[in-house]
C-alpha cells in the first residue's frame, strides 16, 4: 500500500512539473520565464460595474539589470467589455521597485462576464514575455440601480 501511496505521488509530482513547464514555454504565467528579463506582473479589479479601475502592478525582479522597452496590450471580448486605455508604453523598469499601470474597464453587458489578458511585449519581439488572465467581475452596478 505505501509503495502504491509513494508511486502515485511521483507521477503527481513529474505530472505538476510538466504543466509547469508547459505554462512557462507558453508565456502563460504571470512571471516571466526569462532570466534576462525577469518580471512579475499583479492585477486588482476595484468597483461593482459598470465602470471598474483596472491597476496593473509591474515589476523587475532582476537584482541590477534594468528593463526598458516594454509595453503591455489587452486582449478581449469587445461586445462585453471597453477599455479606456488598452495599451500602454511602460517606463524604464529599476529593479525592486512596482510601477502601477491604471486604466478603465467598462462593462457593456448586465449578467456576463468574461476574461481579459494581458500581454507584456519586448519591442520588436513577436512573442509576449508573459500574459497574465483576470477574470472579471459581474457587472453588480445594473442590480443597485
Amino acid at each position: 500500500m505505501h509503495r502504491a501511496f509513494q508511486m502515485d505521488l511521483c507521477r503527481l509530482r513529474l505530472r505538476a512539473a510538466r504543466e509547469y513547464v508547459k505554462t512557462l514555454e507558453a508565456s502563460l504565467a504571470p512571471v516571466s520565464a526569462d532570466p534576462l528579463e525577469p518580471l512579475k506582473v499583479n492585477a486588482v479589479v476595484q468597483g461593482i460595474g459598470p465602470t471598474f479601475k483596472l491597476t496593473l502592478s509591474i515589476q523587475n525582479t532582476s537584482a541590477s539589470r534594468l528593463v526598458s522597452d516594454l509595453q503591455i496590450s489587452f486582449l478581449y471580448d469587445q461586445n462585453l467589455y471597453s477599455i479606456k486605455r488598452a495599451f500602454f508604453k511602460v517606463p524604464l523598469l529599476v529593479p525592486g521597485l512596482t510601477y502601477p499601470i491604471e486604466t478603465f474597464v467598462q462593462s457593456l453587458s448586465d449578467t456576463i462576464s468574461d476574461t481579459i489578458k494581458v500581454f507584456v511585449l519586448r519591442v520588436g519581439r513577436c512573442v509576449p514575455l508573459l500574459t497574465a488572465h483576470i477574470h472579471m467581475p459581474v457587472n453588480e452596478g445594473v442590480l443597485l440601480g
